[in-house]
C-alpha cells in the first residue's frame, strides 16, 4: 500500500466515524493521540506562518497551511 492510499483510507475512515456520530446526533470520539497530532499539525502551521509574516509568503507549504487554517478557524473556532 502507498503512503496516499494510507492517508486517503484514513481520511475514508475519520469521514465514516464523523457520518456516523452525525446520524447518531452525538459527538465524534476520536483517540487522544489523533487530536494531539492535529493541534501539533496546525500549531506547526502556526508558527511557519508567524515566522513567515502571512500565509502567502510561506512558499511551497501554502496550500498545506491555508488547510490548517481553514480547520482552526471554521471547524475548531467555537472551542476557543
Amino acid at each position: 500500500m502507498t503512503e496516499a492510499e494510507q492517508l486517503l483510507i484514513t481520511a475514508a475512515d475519520l469521514n465514516k466515524q464523523a457520518e456516523i456520530a452525525e446520524q447518531l446526533q452525538k459527538e465524534a470520539q476520536l483517540p487522544a493521540e489523533v487530536v494531539r497530532v492535529l493541534a501539533h499539525f496546525i500549531e506547526t502551521c502556526g508558527r511557519a506562518v508567524a515566522r513567515a509574516g502571512s500565509i502567502k509568503e510561506t512558499g511551497a507549504s501554502e496550500g498545506l497551511i491555508e488547510h490548517a487554517h481553514d480547520l482552526a478557524r471554521t471547524h475548531l473556532g467555537d472551542l476557543k
